[in-house]
């Protein structure tokens, strides 16, 4: 690391810097299996200590990558340039049907303040005490309950980012980058991007090309702009909800049924398969191999008296009282956990085929491609998720770590899932593990624009590079 851009940066912002080894090393892992060491870590006061950060670091040629609660599964937020930690940009202002945010506030924080105000964030993510505003945005995180309220992109009003030129700009907005990226999404091929109800894989330019820029920055890992602030809708908090737990034979059954499931409009239809139900304090018949999660905010005495009709799954449980249910949404946020505690024992957990998404109608199909898949290749198959966005969590381990081998079951496994219609990633973003994927989603026409967006925002390639598209 230069000695002049560190005294550089010490002379002009008011934020900490260090170059600490210890806290190098810390910030060099995340949640993901992978490892990249920075050079610096700083932690910015206010929107001014960014532009200049990021003034000197387009001087000194060194990339920049803004981080949060570092619970991201591939990477998004390792670099070996500078690290920026967002934790001091922690305001919360709730005004109306919406709450502006600083991009450092953690969402168990967000939630708590809300709450007082009987409000709630739509998007959910299980690790919600500890992700921040700015990495949901960053990723497009979503969650069981983006079924009904949507995920960030459907709930992102404003945002306030600093390019990588160093200046600061609000979204939507008719600055000239805002006039540029419409430019950009018209000319983007549309039958490229999947029909799915969430996707964080590219860039989002079909949701940008309406006119609701700031729909750009949803899914864009700091590769665009670092995230200040924004401004995010938020929702009444419902009088009453119910859960039903629903028992299945089999996962194919489960997945069968949720297409007819999803026309009674639940707030989430969760699915966990057998490996994450031997976790739970609760001993089920052994007849009961996979469980939906069926949670209803709305047209409560009708959907249960409908579902009771329509569904061949045994309701194992129906969930009134808030203690009860909130004990058994644990369990269904633990399973990332559960999965990490059956299998990495003696097998590796790579996450590139985690986050599949695919039309509802398609779902049923998605768990048989993973099933053949895990059979081809001798991996261990976890299943969990958003059955009702058609997004489950294939969690495929391997007892070895043999990076052509997963880049083969990741490229047959995304294959499949394209040709479904689908996107190889609905919630958790590229990052390092699916990036080399991207242009296998979207065609080459299409990456092109991706990577005309990047340098509109980013002339010089020194935010998070690598990530969504490369050189």
């Amino acid at each position: 690391m230069p000695m002049d851009l560190r005294s550089q940066l010490q002379k002009s912002i008011k934020g900490e810097i260090t170059w600490n080894d210890e806290i190098l090393n810390y910030y060099s892992v995340d949640s993901s299996l992978y490892r990249k060491r920075p050079k610096l870590v700083v932690f910015p006061k206010n929107p001014s200590d960014i532009i200049k950060i990021l003034k000197i670091a387009k001087k000194h040629k060194i990339s920049v990558t803004p981080r949060g609660g570092a619970t991201g599964l591939v990477g998004s937020a390792l670099n070996d340039g500078i690290i920026l930690d967002m934790k001091n940009f922690d305001r919360i202002k709730i005004s109306g049907d919406s709450v502006s945010v600083g991009s450092g506030v953690r969402k168990g924080q967000l939630d708590k303040a809300l709450s007082e105000h009987k409000k709630f964030l739509g998007p959910n993510p299980s690790v919600g005490p500890y992700c921040t505003t700015g990495g949901m945005i960053a990723t497009n995180a979503s969650g069981s309950r983006s079924l009904k309220y949507g995920g960030i992109i459907d709930n992102l009003l404003e945002v306030t980012i600093v390019t990588g030129n160093g200046k600061a700009v609000k979204l939507p907005s008719s600055t000239r980058i805002a006039e540029s990226v419409l430019k950009i999404a018209k000319s983007a091929d549309k039958a490229k991007f999947p029909h799915v109800s969430k996707n964080s894989c590219g860039y989002r330019l079909d949701a940008a090309s309406d006119g609701a820029v700031q729909k750009i920055i949803a899914a864009s890992e700091g590769t665009l702009g670092v995230i200040t602030s924004a401004k995010l809708r938020i929702f009444k908090t419902p009088k009453r909800r119910i859960l039903l737990v629903l028992g299945y034979d089999s996962i194919e059954l489960a997945t069968k049924e949720c297409p007819t499931l999803v026309k009674l409009k639940p707030s989430a239809l969760e699915l966990v398969d057998k490996n994450i139900m031997r976790n739970f304090q609760t001993r089920f018949s052994k007849k009961i191999n996979c469980l939906l999660f069926v949670e209803f905010d709305s047209n409560i005495h009708a959907s249960i008296t409908r579902i009771k009709k329509i569904s061949s799954g045994k309701i194992l449980y129906t969930l009134n009282d808030e203690t009860s249910i909130t004990r058994w949404w644990a369990y269904r946020n633990a399973a990332l956990h559960f999965s990490l505690k059956n299998l990495l024992a003696d097998h590796l957990l790579p996450h590139i085929i985690e986050d599949a998404t695919v039309p509802i109608e398609k779902l049923a199909g998605l768990v048989l491609a993973a099933q053949k898949l895990g059979k081809s290749f001798g991996a261990k198959l976890v299943m969990y998720g958003h059955a009702g966005n058609g997004n489950i969590h294939v969690h495929a381990a391997l007892p070895q770590n043999n990076k052509n081998i997963i880049n083969k079951m990741a490229r047959e496994f995304f294959t499949q899932v394209i040709q479904m219609g689908g996107t190889i990633t609905g919630e958790h973003g590229d990052g390092l593990a699916r990036t080399k994927f991207v242009r296998m989603q979207y065609g080459k026409k299409t990456y092109g624009q991706f990577k005309k967006l990047k340098r509109t925002f980013d002339p010089d390639l020194i935010l998070n590079p690598n990530k969504i598209v490369t050189k």
